[in-house]
C-alpha cells in the first residue's frame, strides 16, 4: 500500500474524534478548498472531462455511496487506485507523482463516511463566473432543451444504416429487392442522423462543452462530436452514388456503395463505443468485463477449496479408526 494512503488512514482516526467532540467535516470549509485546488481545472464549469464535475452535486453522486467507502468509485478508482494511469489529480510540476496528499485523502475519507455532504458555497470563483454569464433567451433555452433528446435519437440512424450494411451484403445473395430496402435504410438514416448531430451539439452545451474546438487527442467529446458529424457527412454522399447504382445497377458502382456502407457502419459503431465512455467513462467496457470474467474465478477458488477439504476429511478418519483399532487390540 503506498505510504501517503497509510497515513491517510491513520489520520481519520483522530479526525474522526475530533468532528465528534465538535461537528462532522464541514464541505465548504473542508473539502471545496481541496477540490478546487485540485480537481476544479479538469472537472468545472469550464471544462468537464467525461462530464464530471466536482462542483456539481448530482454529477459526484453517480461516484460516491454516503457512509460507504468502499463502494465509492471517487475513492477506490481514482483517487487510491493503484493504476497509474486512472489515479487523479493526475501529476503535475507542483505534484510529480500525482495523486492526493494523506492529510488531504484523510479528509475526502472522513467526508464520505459521514454522509458526503454537498453543498458547493456560491461564494466561490466558480459561481461567480456562473453568475457572470448573460441570461440566456427562450429560443436558446430550448434549443438547449431539445438536446436532451439526443441520446434517444441516436438509436434510429444506427439502427438504419447499419441495416443499410446488411441488406446490401445480402443483396449480392438474394436479389434486388433487398437492395432497395439498402438504399432506403441508407437515405432515411443519414437524413435521421442530422437532426442526431444538431441534438448532441445541443446536449453538449447542457452539459459545459458549449467551447467549439477540435483536440482530438485529449478531449474524448470532441473526437465524439467530429466523428460523428463526419459519419454523418459521408452518409449524405453515399446517397447520391447509392442511388445511381441502384438505378443503373451499375456492379461496380454496387462494390462503391457496399465499402462505403461498411465505413458508415464501422464508423456509427466507434462513435456509439465513444458516446458510452462519455456516459460511463473511460475504460468502463474493460472494467465490467474483468468483473464479470476475472481472471481467477472467485466461485472456482471456493469450489477447489471445499473440494481439498472433502477429500482430507475421510483420511483423517480412516487415522482415527486405526488409532481406535490398535489401542482395542491389546486389550482382547
Amino acid at each position: 500500500m503506498p505510504l501517503r494512503i497509510l497515513i491517510a488512514i491513520l489520520l481519520c482516526p483522530t479526525l474522526l474524534v475530533a468532528a465528534q467532540a465538535q461537528e462532522i467535516v464541514d464541505f465548504a470549509r473542508d473539502v471545496q478548498p481541496i477540490l478546487e485546488n485540485r480537481c476544479i481545472d479538469c472537472h468545472g464549469p469550464n471544462k468537464a472531462k467525461n462530464d464530471f464535475r466536482v462542483d456539481d452535486a448530482e454529477t459526484m453522486s453517480y461516484y460516491i455511496e454516503p457512509g460507504d467507502l468502499e463502494s465509492s468509485g471517487f475513492w477506490t478508482d481514482y483517487l487510491v487506485t493503484d493504476d497509474a494511469d486512472m489515479l487523479m489529480p493526475p501529476p503535475s510540476p507542483d505534484h510529480p507523482d500525482g495523486g492526493m496528499s494523506p492529510g488531504e485523502l484523510a479528509i475526502i475519507k472522513l467526508w464520505i463516511e459521514e454522509g458526503a455532504n454537498h453543498n458547493w458555497k456560491a461564494n466561490g470563483p466558480v459561481e461567480e463566473h456562473e453568475e457572470a454569464a448573460p441570461p440566456q433567451s427562450t429560443l436558446a433555452k430550448l434549443f438547449i432543451f431539445q438536446g436532451l433528446f439526443h441520446p434517444a435519437s441516436t438509436h434510429f440512424p444506427v439502427a438504419l444504416l447499419s441495416m443499410s450494411m446488411i441488406f446490401l451484403g445480402m443483396s449480392f445473395f438474394l436479389g434486388k429487392p433487398l437492395e432497395s430496402a439498402a438504399f432506403h435504410c441508407l437515405w432515411v438514416g443519414a437524413l435521421a442522423a442530422v437532426p442526431a448531430c444538431i441534438m448532441g451539439w445541443a446536449y453538449a452545451m447542457h452539459e459545459g462543452h458549449g467551447n467549439v474546438s477540435l483536440d482530438l487527442v485529449s478531449s474524448p467529446i470532441d473526437r465524439h462530436r467530429w466523428l460523428g458529424i463526419a459519419v454523418t457527412v459521408f452518409s449524405l454522399i453515399m446517397v447520391p452514388i447509392a442511388y445511381s447504382a441502384y438505378k443503373q445497377e451499375n456492379y461496380r458502382k454496387k462494390i462503391i456503395w457496399f465499402v462505403g456502407c461498411c465505413l458508415v457502419a464501422i464508423g456509427t459503431s466507434i462513435v456509439g463505443f465513444q458516446g458510452g465512455e462519455l456516459v460511463y467513462g473511460e475504460g468502463h467496457y474493460e472494467k465490467e468485463y474483468e468483473k464479470l470474467f476475472p481472471s481467477t474465478p472467485v466461485a472456482d477458488a471456493d469450489t477447489s477449496v471445499e473440494e481439498s477439504t472433502s477429500e482430507e476429511a475421510p483420511a483423517e478418519e480412516e487415522v482415527v479408526v486405526e488409532e481406535e483399532t490398535e489401542t482395542v487390540t491389546p486389550e482382547d
